[in-house]
């Protein structure tokens, strides 16, 4: 059964403790599983703390295309495609339209089951039914049921509108997606990455090529990814794309490290991408010749001072760059 609860974007972990205990609890009781996305508010400690004193086991999606949590992400897109086509007109008032959609959504037979979620959970769908009566002499009880039909009405079809348009698009993703392996290579996509460029338009389109390394559920994997990508390292298969290697079957090759006359490795810097002071320390962010963007790191000024001409071209080109 689905319920549709109004909030706003900066509610806290108790917010959306006191939103389940509000609508969800009274009804239900206590959930053995809590399965959500990874958004602030649900993976704070005092959220994880609740369910812990309460014995309930927080499961959280996966990154960008929370498959774990489908069931929810596809009902959550059939409300906004909802509220879009129906808030046209009435955008004031969405929130008090959610009650009409939650009802005919649960009052809807559901293609997996064949059933209604009122049903599944209740035994019997609840009545509703307005009788088609003369129009009264109290206009405002007149006004009031015409909004109900018609609301109820309408919510039904523009739920079904949907439910399909969702389908369609699952459909297809599903069609495209490929199968992998573990110790394929696979080029990520780079849509939900954040990177250090200003522009995300002139960004990447992939990342990688990244190694999977499990397969997490039917349909993601978990890639190996470098400690400086500071992202959940399990993806949707359709966010994923197979890494082919040249005619010869080979692979580009990483260029090897110089070797200094001390012994030690040193890696040759191809261009300063940005700067930035940390506690009052300067920071560069590299891109090392030969290597991928994956490959990029902040380092510390110390680690570039072979590299005098290069800090002087970036700063020239960057004057309000952070410097020395």
């Amino acid at each position: 059964m689905a319920h549709f609860i109004p909030t706003h974007s900066t509610a806290t972990a108790i917010n959306v403790a006191n939103l389940f205990i509000t609508h969800i609890w009274k009804i239900h009781g206590l959930p053995k599983k809590a399965i959500s996305d990874r958004g602030p508010n649900f993976n704070a400690k005092v959220l994880k703390q609740i369910y812990k004193r309460l014995d309930i086991k927080p499961s959280f999606s996966t990154a960008y295309h929370p498959q774990t949590d489908g069931q929810t992400e596809r009902l959550n897109q059939v409300v906004e495609i909802y509220l879009r086509h129906y808030t046209s007109h009435r955008q004031h008032n969405w929130a008090a339209l959610l009650p009409m959609a939650e009802f005919a959504y649960n009052n809807g037979t559901q293609a997996s089951t064949g059933k209604t979620p009122f049903f599944i959970c209740y035994g019997f769908h609840p009545r509703f039914s307005i009788s088609d009566l003369e129009p009264s002499n109290i206009p405002a009880a007149d006004n009031h049921i015409q909004f109900l039909q018609k609301g109820y009405e309408e919510v039904q079809s523009a739920i079904t509108i949907s439910q399909e348009r969702m389908k369609t698009y699952y459909d297809r993703k599903h069609r495209e997606a490929k199968d992998y392996a573990i110790g394929d290579k696979v080029w990520l996509s780079g849509q939900n990455i954040q990177t250090d460029r200003p522009s995300r338009k002139l960004a990447h389109k992939n990342l990688g090529p990244f190694e999977i390394i499990e397969q997490v559920g039917t349909h993601a994997f978990k890639l190996s990814l470098p400690p400086s990508m500071k992202v959940h390292p399990v993806f949707h298969v359709t966010l994923l794309r197979p890494y082919e290697r040249d005619d010869y079957g080979r692979e580009p090759e990483q260029p090897p490290p110089i070797v200094v006359e001390s012994g030690e490795k040193e890696y040759e810097v191809e261009q300063i991408l940005n700067s930035k002071k940390t506690r009052g320390k300067l920071h560069y962010l590299i891109k090392w010749k030969g290597y991928s963007e994956e490959s990029n790191s902040w380092e510390p000024k110390e680690h570039v001072e072979n590299s005098p001409e290069l800090i002087r071209r970036f700063h020239h080109m960057h004057p309000h760059a952070p410097g020395p």
